[in-house]
C-alpha cells in the first residue's frame, strides 16, 4: 500500500489494493472469507460494542471542519484575519512560528492539534507564500513530539497505565509507571530533536528533498499546493461568494467556540468519570477528547452559521457553503477510513508480533535501546498506530531488558516511545499524518513524501 501510494500518488487505490491483499493473505486466498473479513473490520469501525465507534466521531468532525472553513470563508473572516495578521507577522520566519507555537500550546490531543493548528495557521502562512507542505510538516512534527514529552496529556495517561502493568508483571518496584514515563522523557531523543529541528528549519529556511520544489513553487509562482494530484482536502470553494464586510471576529469567534467547547467538555467528562481524588492525570485518563471534538465542531458550525444569518446572508448561500464544505472533505474522510481498515488488517496479520519476535537476548546489551528504537520505528511505520506500537513493543522491551540489565529499562522505554513517534510522523496509515494533511490543506501523499526526509 505504501509503495503503491508513493509510486502512483493515488492513495485511495493504493489503500484499497493493500486491504484486498491483506485480507486474502489472512484468509489464505479464500475470496468469500476475505470479503467477509473486510466487511467485519469496516463494520467494527462504524459500530463497536453496540455503540457508534469513536472513529465515526472523528470522520464527522473532519467533515464539520470543512463546513466550518466554508462558513468562515464566505463570511469574509479569512480575508479580514489575513489583513490583520499581516500587521503583526512581518516575516516568513514569524509566519512559520504561528503553527509551531499553536501546536506546542495545544498539547493535550494530537488529532485536535493537527486539525486546528493547520486550519488556523494557513490563513497566515498562505499570505507569506509558505507552501502547504512546509505547513503540514511543521504541524505534524511539532504536535506528537510535544504531546509525548508533556507530563500531563492523554498520551501520558495511556503510557503511564501501560508501564504500570509492565512493571507489575516484571516485579519492578523501584518506581511507579508514571515515574517511569517521567524519567523516560529525557531519553526520548527523537521527539526532542524533532521539535528543535522544526524551529531550525523555519529559522534557517532549510529546504531539501521534495520540499525544495514545493517551497520554490510557492515563493516564485504563488502556488501553495500541487493541485495536479486532485482536489485539496478542506479547501473552501473559491467560487463561493464572500462578504465584503468581513471582520476578524468572523474567524476568531467560531474557532474560539470550537476550542472552548472542546476543552470544557473534555474537562467535564474527565471530572465526571474520575474515581477518588480528582487529579489532572485522573481527568485525562477518564476523558473523551474525540466526543468533545465532535460536539465542539457541531456547536462551532452552528455559531458560524448563525453569525452569517444574523448578517442577513441568504439562507441558500449558507446552505451552499455547507455542502461545499462537506464535499471538500469527502476524499479525506475516505482516505482516513481506508487507512483504519488497512491498519486493522495489518494488526490481524501479526506483522508487529513477527518483527518483535526477531529480537532476542543474545544481542549486545549496549545496543538494545538502539535496536528497540529501530524496531519501534519500523513497526509504527508499518502499522500506522502509535498506541499499537506502545502496547506491543513496551512489554517485549521490558521482558528483554529486565532479563539482561534492568538499569537499561528507562532508556529502553524512551527508545520505544521515540521510535513510535517516528512512525507516527512518516506512515501514510497514521491518523496524525492524515489529519495534519487535512488540517493544512494538502494531499496526503505530498505531505508524506516531503516530511519523510526531515523525519529521517
Amino acid at each position: 500500500a505504501i509503495g503503491l501510494a508513493i509510486a502512483t500518488r493515488r492513495i485511495l487505490l493504493s489503500l484499497g489494493i493493500g486491504i484486498v491483499l491483506g485480507a486474502l493473505l489472512y484468509t489464505q486466498w479464500n475470496v468469500f472469507e476475505s470479503v467477509s473479513l473486510v466487511a467485519e473490520v469496516a463494520g467494527g469501525l462504524i459500530i463497536a460494542e453496540g455503540a457508534i465507534a469513536e472513529e465515526m466521531y472523528i470522520l464527522v468532525f473532519v467533515v464539520l471542519l470543512g463546513v466550518l472553513t466554508s462558513f468562515i470563508y464566505i463570511s469574509g473572516g479569512i480575508h479580514a484575519f489575513s489583513d490583520w495578521a499581516i500587521t503583526k507577522v512581518r516575516t516568513r520566519f514569524q509566519a512559520q512560528l504561528v503553527p509551531f507555537v499553536l501546536s506546542l500550546v495545544i498539547c493535550f490531543d494530537d488529532a485536535f492539534s493537527c486539525l486546528v493548528g493547520g486550519n488556523v495557521s494557513r490563513t497566515i502562512t498562505d499570505k507569506y507564500r509558505i507552501s502547504r507542505a512546509k505547513l503540514s510538516y511543521i504541524v505534524d512534527s511539532t504536535a506528537a513530539p510535544d504531546i509525548i514529552l508533556m507530563p500531563i496529556s492523554g498520551w501520558a495517561a495511556f503510557i503511564a497505565a501501560t508501564m504500570t502493568g509492565i512493571l507489575n508483571r516484571n516485579e519492578v518496584t523501584e518506581y511507579s509507571g508514571y515515574e517511569a514515563f517521567l524519567w523516560s522523557i529525557p531519553t526520548n531523543y527523537y521527539a526532542i530533536t524533532a521539535i528543535l529541528f522544526v524551529f531550525a528549519v523555519a529559522y534557517f529556511g532549510l529546504n531539501f528533498g521534495p520540499m525544495r520544489k514545493h517551497e520554490r513553487r510557492a515563493v516564485e509562482e504563488g502556488e501553495l499546493v500541487d493541485t495536479s494530484h486532485g482536489p485539496v482536502p478542506g479547501e473552501a470553494d473559491r467560487d463561493l461568494p464572500t462578504r465584503e464586510d468581513g471582520k476578524v471576529r468572523d474567524l476568531v469567534v467560531p474557532v474560539a467556540t470550537l476550542i472552548g467547547v472542546t476543552v470544557i467538555l473534555a474537562l467535564w467528562i474527565g471530572i465526571s468519570n474520575a474515581e477518588g481524588a480528582i487529579t489532572p492525570m485522573q481527568v485525562l485518563a477518564n476523558t473523551d477528547v474525540i466526543i468533545s471534538l465532535f460536539y465542539g465542531g457541531l456547536i462551532a458550525c452552528a455559531v458560524a452559521g448563525a453569525m452569517l444569518l444574523l448578517k442577513r446572508t441568504p439562507a441558500n448561500q449558507v446552505a451552499r457553503a455547507g455542502l461545499a464544505g462537506i464535499r471538500s472533505m469527502l476524499v479525506a474522510a475516505a482516505v482516513l477510513f481506508l487507512a483504519w481498515i488497512t491498519a486493522e488488517i495489518i494488526t490481524l496479520l501479526g506483522i508487529g508480533e513477527y518483527l518483535a519476535g526477531m529480537i532476542n537476548t543474545d544481542l549486545a546489551i549496549a545496543l538494545l535501546p538502539a535496536i528497540l528504537f529501530v524496531l519501534a520505528c519500523f513497526i509504527s511505520f508499518s502499522i500506522g498506530s502509535t498506541f499499537g506500537t506502545f502496547g506491543l513493543i513496551l512489554p517485549i522491551a521490558a521482558q528483554i531488558v529486565v532479563a539482561v540489565d534492568p538499569s537499561l529499562l528507562i532508556p529502553a522505554f524512551g527508545a520505544v516511545l521515540a521510535g513510535a513517534i517516528f512512525g507516527d510522523h512518516t506512515s501514510p496509515l497514521s491518523d496524525t499524518t492524515i489529519l495534519s494533511a487535512i488540517g493544512s490543506g494538502i494531499q496526503l501523499i505530498d505531505h508524506t513524501t516531503t516530511q519523510l526526509p526531515y523525519a529521517l
